[in-house]
């Protein structure tokens, strides 16, 4: 299981800051987002979820190697014209020659996926921490009295709206995060699922027409050999 344990950030202080102090209203709160960008650190590339999905396509079309049709209408007119059924048709049964090397770098890419996933779980508790410790020192700042001078005050103003803004940026982030987990754990499954059931159900398929093709070939080479038979029969007779 990941760790998701809340780190420790640090709390406003007290009192929050002396509002007529001008350095420390607009500076105030910075020490916390420092403390946030080093504990949130760089964010995740999702170079494994995009990997799976080449190696899921990569599958898809050394399965449609043998349909030969399908590849056709998948290119249209314009593409047979370029001879780019051509180039498919190539492309896919290679692949099909590679199904299995395929089938192992994808297996690689889910394992990579699983570590992602985990560590985006802990990001998204990252985040739900650096949302509360804005909004507690936001409130803060807001509970102090208002500076008497009017710069001042609109300063101070602007700084708490900067931050209140930062919460709400982190918790959009957090949410956008914990979509790509659910996005990323469906492509685990549905990888599963066309590895365990629908490629399996497949090749079954497959070697049930390979040897129907195999069992017509065998009767239409009994059937010429026959014929083969009856003609040399009839050749011997006429030389008797």
């Amino acid at each position: 299981m990941p760790d998701v344990t809340p780190p420790v950030l640090p709390l406003p202080p007290q009192p929050a800051l002396q509002p007529d102090d001008a350095l420390a209203v607009a500076s105030y709160g910075a020490e916390l987002l420092d403390a946030i960008e080093q504990m949130l650190g760089t964010p995740q590339t999702g170079v494994a979820a995009a990997r799976l999905v080449a190696e899921m396509d990569n599958i898809r079309q050394a399965m449609s190697a043998a349909d030969g049709r399908q590849l056709r209408r998948s290119v249209g007119l314009l593409g047979r014209l370029l001879g780019r059924d051509v180039e498919a048709q190539a492309r896919a049964e290679q692949l099909a020659r590679q199904l299995d090397v395929c089938l192992l770098r994808a297996d690689g890419c889910v394992q990579e996926l699983l570590q992602e996933l985990e560590l985006n779980l802990q990001q998204v508790a990252r985040m739900q921490v650096a949302v509360a410790a804005i909004e507690e020192w936001a409130g803060a700042g807001e509970a102090i009295p208002a500076p008497v001078d009017t710069l001042a005050q609109a300063a101070l103003q602007r700084r708490l709206q900067h931050l209140r803004g930062l919460a709400q940026l982190r918790y959009t982030e957090a949410r956008q995060l914990r979509l790509l987990h659910a996005q990323g754990v469906e492509l685990i499954e549905r990888y599963q699922r066309i590895r365990d059931v629908l490629l399996p159900l497949w090749r079954q398929q497959s070697l049930a027409l390979r040897a129907a093709d195999r069992q017509a070939q065998l009767e239409q080479a009994a059937q010429a050999q026959a014929r083969i038979l009856d003609e040399v029969t009839a050749m011997q007779a006429r030389l008797r």
